[in-house]
């Protein structure tokens, strides 16, 4: 009796350590499954073969074994590998403050006396109408410096990019491989001729090869853009409309390749920028930091003209009464055109912006917000050159209450700008480190390549001048997320993989999982609509001649539309 209540014990004790057992394992499964539910990542795109070695991604900078100079060495690799395409934003603002600033002081300066543009007397000339000043006042001095720091600190920044380009060249091309992703990459070669133009020999060689690598940009740029079916908006504007920042730099050295360059900015104006002004205003689906960039494209282009249009020969005191005469009848009336659309593309961007308060209120910072960081700074610039070049061809004849208001326009732009700018420029630069090496891949599905993901077929599909869906590019952009270099602590090497953990691509904040299945399923489900609209008129068109069609080739039609 004592040996059957023991064994009568320790089979009720199992039956009680099966039961927790399986009552854990059912309670683990729920977890999973809720926290497969809430994964922001979209899972039912992704393959199972992915799971195991993403499970082994961790952060990185946390998990690197080493030495304190194998650790640098390591970090700033992933750093430079994983540098987002929009930091060039960054670069650009730096070298825009330089520039602004410094003529601001220029203005102010009572010991600053306007001399001939292209006299020996002019230092840095990136207005119409230049300067000559006290080279001992010490306003001038901090001014001078900052303008120097500023071009050499964003000019030695942008230059990374093509250190990324040579150590991680898959990954670069993957980026600029589609529309959305390579949308920023006019602003390297833009922070370029910005920055070097006026540094010697050096410097000239560095503006030739920005002018020459940003057409080169222009026309792959428009290439993938036909090859996508996508129409113009803002994020366009620094691949093609920013070719005239290079324009006038190469225009210094080289007049005839510099007037054909703003030829290409004024035409590539005309032709996108009312087409991108009826979509921010009638496109709900955009982003608003595309929408905040629709003022760069009037900017860049009335800034190119300023200068361009100034005299080209090199003389102490030229003769240009018969100059002036000619400018007033062509140069200014095309001046005043583009500002006035640049006032126009100032209203557009304050207007997307109001209309997308809401999203705005949702996004956290990403590496797409730093589009909010130059359009202001460049905006201030235009003015300031239309402001010279009234000065310069008008004079004496200008109202002086336009003068007053484009002055106090301009002072308000510079302290807004700046302030933006700073911002955007600090908050970027606190949270670089997370999207480049603290890339945290942990418990993510590896996305899958651009030709294996759910919009592959509909990429093609494009985009409409109003349209109530968000672009087929983008959605696939978003299901494949960014190729990106992460640290394999165990075999001690660098490897590529695909994460959605960078929240932006190019000017575009990432969708979240929700977003994206609801917006995929609208524009499928639009496709799918206006499929079945083409069977039924070509059935209709079939009926009225009496002829038959065999229904597979029908439906045939329907897949590859």
């Amino acid at each position: 009796e004592k040996r059957r209540s023991e064994l009568s014990d320790s089979s009720l004790e199992d039956e009680s350590e099966h039961r927790n057992q399986g009552k854990s394992r059912k309670s683990r499964g729920r977890r999973h499954r809720k926290r497969r539910d809430n994964d922001d990542t979209i899972s039912d795109t992704y393959s199972e073969s992915f799971m195991s070695q993403s499970l082994a991604d961790v952060s990185t900078s946390k998990q690197i074994s080493g030495n304190c100079i194998q650790r640098l060495w390591i970090l700033s690799k992933l750093f430079v590998r994983n540098l987002p395409l929009s930091a060039a934003s960054i670069s650009f603002t730096i070298v825009l403050l330089g520039i602004v600033w410094f003529k601001w002081a220029e203005e102010l300066l009572s010991s600053c006396k306007e001399v001939t543009f292209h006299s020996s007397q002019c230092s840095l000339p990136e207005f119409p109408g230049c300067y000559f000043c006290d080279e001992f006042n010490h306003i001038y001095q901090m001014a001078t410096h900052f303008h120097t720091a500023c071009s050499y600190i964003g000019g030695v920044s942008v230059l990374l990019f093509f250190a990324k380009a040579m150590m991680s060249w898959r990954a670069f091309i993957d980026e600029m491989s589609s529309p959305t992703t390579a949308s920023p990459a006019g602003l390297i070669f833009m922070t370029m001729a910005l920055a070097f133009v006026g540094k010697g020999d050096a410097g000239e060689m560095f503006v030739l090869l920005a002018a020459f690598l940003h057409l080169v940009l222009v026309a792959w740029f428009i290439y993938m853009s036909i090859a996508y079916q996508t129409m113009p908006d803002p994020s366009w504007y620094p691949n093609t409309i920013g070719i005239g920042l290079s324009a006038v730099k190469v225009w210094f050295y080289y007049a005839l390749p510099g007037h054909f360059l703003i030829a290409i900015t004024l035409m590539l104006t005309f032709l996108y920028y009312p087409i991108s002004l009826i979509r921010v205003a009638l496109s709900e689906k955009m982003s608003a930091t595309i929408c905040w960039m629709q003022m760069l494209c009037p900017a860049v282009s009335l800034y190119s003209l300023a200068i361009i249009m100034e005299p080209s020969f090199r003389e102490e005191r030229p003769d240009i009464s018969h100059f002036q005469t000619l400018q007033r009848t062509i140069y200014l009336p095309t001046m005043t055109c583009l500002f006035v659309l640049c006032v126009i593309g100032m209203i557009s961007s304050l207007y997307g912006i109001t209309m997308r308060l809401n999203q705005i209120s949702k996004e956290e910072f990403s590496p797409a917000h730093a589009a909010y960081a130059f359009p202001l700074l460049m905006h201030a610039i235009a003015v300031q050159s239309y402001r010279s070049g009234l000065d310069f061809f008008n004079g004496s004849t200008v109202n002086p209450t336009l003068k007053s208001a484009l002055h106090t326009y301009f002072v308000f732009l510079l302290a807004s700008g700046t302030f933006v700018a700073v911002i955007c420029i600090l908050l970027y630069i606190t949270m670089l480190p997370k999207w480049t090496v603290d890339i945290d891949t942990m418990n993510e599905q590896e996305p899958p390549p651009p030709n294996e993901t759910t919009m592959c077929e509909n990429v093609t599909y494009g985009e409409s001048l109003i349209q109530y869906y968000i672009s087929p590019a983008i959605l696939q952009a978003n299901e494949t997320g960014i190729l990106a270099t992460v640290y394999d602590n165990d075999k001690r090497k660098f490897r590529l993989r695909r994460t959605r953990r960078v929240p932006a691509l190019g000017f575009e904040p990432m969708m979240s999982s929700r977003d994206f299945t609801r917006e995929r399923d609208a524009l499928k489900s639009l496709i799918g609509r206006e499929v079945i609209r083409e069977e039924d008129e070509e059935a209709d068109d079939q009926d009225n001649t009496g002829s038959e069609v065999d229904k597979s080739e029908v439906g045939g039609l329907g897949v590859n539309v």
